[in-house]
């Protein structure tokens, strides 16, 4: 089974309503990651899965983000599947403990006889999430659902206590991610225990950079023009 080394890993996603479609775009970036020295790319979909494989060494995380179920992250084990065929090297699948079309023992046990190569990387939102998958032998714990359940609404993102708390509870190596995007939260998540730490919005989805300087500017401009 493949290990994922210590370091950063490159989230880089595309959704629904984002300006950009081109798979390049998906490309081009873990082309960018690698270049610098990220240690993985994570990516949603087979499609995009074998764009990155075909076109870098890096490792990939694939997982399908399928919003007709609560649990929208690898759902089923016919998502894992998908990118697994495409080349995933890791596969992330939401452990939280809402709703589900099959259980996490269910599914895990799947995968463990299907693919007992390829390393699960279990998607939480809290602490409770991983004492209840905990049993399951996870490969890895990654809390990139913290603030996206309705048990976290409130977080503040990062969560980078809860690093901190996974990594001294459990021997399961922690993958930060959530809201990470400057130099200090890096470094205080790899002080409390991380493993890895995944950046992506801040780095992959930069039309949203565009777009806070140009709402900025409006704003600044519009004050001005009322004076």
């Amino acid at each position: 089974m493949r290990q994922l080394k210590r370091g950063i890993i490159i989230s880089c996603q595309l959704e629904p309503g984002d300006p950009i479609e081109d798979v390049s775009f998906i490309v081009n970036m873990a082309k960018a990651a690698e270049w610098a020295g990220a240690v993985a790319i994570r990516t949603n979909g087979p499609e995009h899965v074998k764009a990155v494989k075909d076109s870098v060494s890096l490792p990939v995380i694939g997982l399908v983000k399928d919003r007709n179920y609560v649990t929208f992250i690898t759902p089923t084990f016919e998502h894992a599947k998908s990118v697994i065929d495409a080349g995933a090297d890791f596969v992330a699948i939401d452990c939280t403990r809402r709703e589900r079309p099959v259980s996490l023992a269910k599914f895990f046990d799947l995968m463990r006889n299907q693919f007992p190569d390829v390393a699960i990387i279990a998607d939480i939102a809290d602490e409770k999430d991983a004492e209840q998958v905990f049993p399951l032998k996870p490969d890895y714990f990654a809390t990139t659902l913290c603030g996206y359940t309705d048990y976290t609404s409130d977080v503040l993102l990062p969560n980078i206590a809860l690093v901190g708390r996974l990594a001294a509870r459990f021997d399961i190596p922690v993958i930060a991610e959530g809201g990470y995007s400057t130099l200090e939260q890096i470094d205080l998540a790899f002080q409390l225990g991380a493993h890895a730490v995944v950046i992506g919005t801040a780095i992959t989805r930069p039309w949203l950079v565009i777009k806070m300087f140009v709402d900025k500017a409006k704003t600044i401009i519009k004050g001005r023009d009322e004076e």
